[in-house]
């Protein structure tokens, strides 16, 4: 497992910052999927700037203040406008101690994307003490976790896996196709990923997902 400096956290953090700002922040991605017996499934995935923190492994520290004690500690959206601000500094955060900071830093520029690079979707299986999540969407190189948020009742992220999601779901589905739109749009009209092979005449949307634009060509991902 690769060691990494607080100078070259920020830069990642950073860079994955504004990757997740221009691809995911305040948007939502419909992942269509096709089980073993070809029955087809939907879920949503929201993202929002609060979220963005739990992806990094990032401890954050209190502020130093005159007062013995420190201070107030950004909150995690602070943390996000901080780091496309580029006014992340060492001080503000530590590494996780169990060493997951490293390893989530090391699979997260691969995932935040327009559709978070991901094959397959399940539900986590794995039993780690520290670890909740519900859904993972990712492959084999690693893949994001979701879980139901308290203030919007969306999934949302709030960890990253280095590791093949195959090892950690019980039940998975394949990913044939990733829609994505801005929170405040009310249909999906932009498609960003689908997968090879698949027989899209065949497949009939439920009524909820009826306006949903048919796949006529493979998009590049």
């Amino acid at each position: 497992m690769k060691k990494y400096s607080k100078a070259e956290a920020i830069k990642i953090v950073v860079s994955c910052a504004q990757a997740y700002s221009t691809e995911l922040l305040n948007r939502s991605l419909l992942f269509v999927c096709q089980d073993k017996h070809k029955r087809i499934s939907f879920i949503e995935f929201f993202f929002y700037d609060r979220n963005f923190l739990h992806l990094t492994g990032l401890k954050l520290k209190k502020k130093a203040t005159e007062e013995a004690g420190g201070g107030d500690m950004q909150s995690a959206g602070d943390f996000f406008a901080n780091c496309l601000a580029h006014r992340i500094s060492p001080e503000d955060f530590e590494f996780a101690p169990d060493g997951t900071t490293a390893l989530k830093l090391g699979i997260l520029p691969f995932l935040v994307t327009k559709n978070l690079s991901a094959n397959i979707v399940g539900n986590f299986s794995s039993f780690r003490p520290k670890l909740y999540t519900e859904k993972l969407a990712g492959g084999n190189k690693g893949c994001m976790g979701f879980c139901i948020d308290a203030i919007t009742s969306n999934y949302v992220p709030n960890t990253v896996l280095n590791e093949d999601i195959r090892d950690n779901v019980d039940e998975w589905a394949r990913v044939i196709a990733v829609y994505r739109k801005e929170n405040s749009q009310e249909k999906y009209t932009e498609i960003t990923y689908l997968a090879k092979k698949v027989d899209w005449d065949s497949i009939i949307f439920p009524e909820r997902y009826s306006d949903l634009p048919k796949p006529v060509q493979a998009v590049s991902v």
